[in-house]
């Protein structure tokens, strides 16, 4: 890559972000209400005046129109630039972190798609979770597509250019093995977990959604990474859900129960971008 491109590729990771980011938020709204996300087109949802497309631009027209309906002056919910902000965001680390330089660049490019694919479908899955507490199918098992496709692609170019003649057919098909490999893994240690805490619980300890989730994350990165998702995500969840409980007890006096596939979610992006470095400050605490 070209250094000079670096500053403009990064502006159109961000903003590419932010604009899939703010259709990713019709997504949110309407599916789990069983609406279409292509009509009516994007209106209030207070007053139902259509929304102009100069006010629908990500981040700049929430900011330029104060919070607040253009028609009906009611407030919009600051959630909206907020996944919009984080919808950029994410795709900005992921250029800046997980681009290939030492690789062909269409690998690169396609490495870097499919991971923006998989931060979208990440930001949906989690924001109907806390919603609603559910995961749609189309992003858990679609990660597990994603995945595999995506292992089935560089087994693909193995054969025809990277693994060599002297490989064998094993070493070609090596990143589909480590994909499906990681799939079965990611599913059926969280099946286990799902089912030890139902017996244990007497009740369902977890949705078959973060089952579903997991497997994808074995899919996209791997066996390895899902001890170690599973971990973080345990970490996150306790953290917030300890605080969740204590405020309930203070308020309510009764526990509550959270959504777990935002903390996987946020378990996933820690191993996207750090995955390397948590590895070795873990390793380094043996020593």
């Amino acid at each position: 890559m070209v250094r000079e491109l670096i500053p403009v590729l990064a502006f159109f990771s961000f903003w590419l972000g932010a604009c899939i980011a703010s259709f990713l938020n019709v997504v949110i709204w309407r599916v789990p209400r069983g609406e279409s996300i292509v009509s009516p087109p994007s209106h209030c949802p207070k007053c139902n005046a259509p929304i102009k497309w100069w006010q629908n631009i990500p981040i700049i027209s929430w900011l330029a129109l104060r919070g607040r309906c253009a028609a009906c002056r009611e407030p919009i919910s600051p959630r909206y630039v907020c996944v919009e902000a984080l919808g950029g965001a994410l795709f900005l680390a992921a250029f800046l972190r997980l681009w290939m330089p030492q690789v062909p660049i269409w690998i690169s490019v396609v490495h870097l798609l499919v991971m923006w694919i998989w931060i979208s479908l990440m930001i949906v899955g989690s924001f109907i979770d806390f919603d609603l507490q559910l995961l749609p199918d189309f992003t858990t098992v679609g990660g597990m597509i994603l995945g595999v496709a995506e292992a089935a692609v560089f087994s693909g170019f193995n054969f025809a250019y990277g693994s060599g003649l002297g490989a064998s057919v094993w070493a070609k098909l090596a990143p589909i093995i480590h994909s499906l490999v990681g799939l079965a893994f990611g599913f059926g240690l969280m099946w286990l977990v799902r089912w030890l805490g139902s017996k244990a619980f007497k009740r369902e300890a977890m949705g078959m959604g973060d089952v579903l989730l997991m497997g994808a994350v074995g899919a996209l990165f791997g066996p390895e990474a899902v001890l170690a998702v599973i971990m973080l995500s345990s970490v996150f969840g306790s953290i917030v859900g300890l605080g969740m409980i204590l405020a309930s007890k203070a308020k309510f006096g009764r526990f509550v129960a959270i959504p777990y596939g935002p903390y996987i979610c946020l378990g996933c992006l820690a191993w996207m971008f750090f995955g390397a470095e948590l590895v070795t400050w873990y390793l380094g605490l043996f020593k």
